[in-house]
């Protein structure tokens, strides 16, 4: 896909997935896709379906208010993340829409280790090159032991966040303890706060 038509493309697909999660059927001929007829099955429940948008640019926010019912960025750092929340209200503002003060969330990325600097080695292979800074790094994953995270975790809903995906950054064979400390040690004491 070219790069120029990533977000024209995406945005094309947002306005077709909504139709087709609604609809009986539908014809769409638009700049990127011919649909002649098509029916989706099964239909979402939950009408209509909550499309959340990933992204930390301007135009992931953008998308967000125009789009999307949420937002929900990743590598952002919490002091960063409020100002997306307005940007994102802004543009479902400008655009006529709203967007649920309860959609705002950010993915973390995290490894448990007690040593920080253990964390933040076992974690390095998986690091994104060119993707994020090392400031912004440290200020958006938690790597350390569990309560790094829980901190984190509320820095992101101190500036508006209500949900969030904990991925493990780590070699594959540590995945599963990694999910299951998550589980244990971090999500029970979030929900009971």
């Amino acid at each position: 896909v070219p790069f120029r038509e990533r977000g024209r493309r995406t945005d094309e697909a947002i306005r077709i997935m909504r139709r087709c999660w609604a609809e009986d059927e539908v014809t769409h001929a638009g700049e990127f896709w011919t649909l002649d007829r098509i029916t989706v099955l099964p239909r979402p429940v939950q009408q209509p379906l909550p499309l959340w948008i990933g992204g930390g640019s301007e135009a992931a926010m953008r998308r967000a208010g125009r789009l999307g019912d949420g937002w929900i960025p990743s590598f952002i750092a919490p002091d960063r993340f409020r100002a997306g929340i307005e940007r994102t209200l802004a543009f479902a503002a400008e655009a006529g829409r709203s967007v649920p003060g309860d959609h705002f969330g950010a993915l973390v990325y995290f490894c448990f280790d007690p040593d920080p600097a253990r964390a933040r080695a076992l974690a390095a292979p998986f690091i994104p090159k060119g993707r994020v800074d090392e400031a912004t790094l440290a200020r958006c994953t938690a790597f350390g032991p569990p309560a790094v995270l829980a901190e984190r975790l509320e820095e992101y809903v101190r500036g508006g966040g209500s949900k969030f995906i904990a991925r493990p950054m780590c070699p594959p064979e540590m995945m599963l303890e990694q999910v299951a400390r998550l589980a244990a040690e971090v999500v029970p004491a979030f929900h009971a706060r």
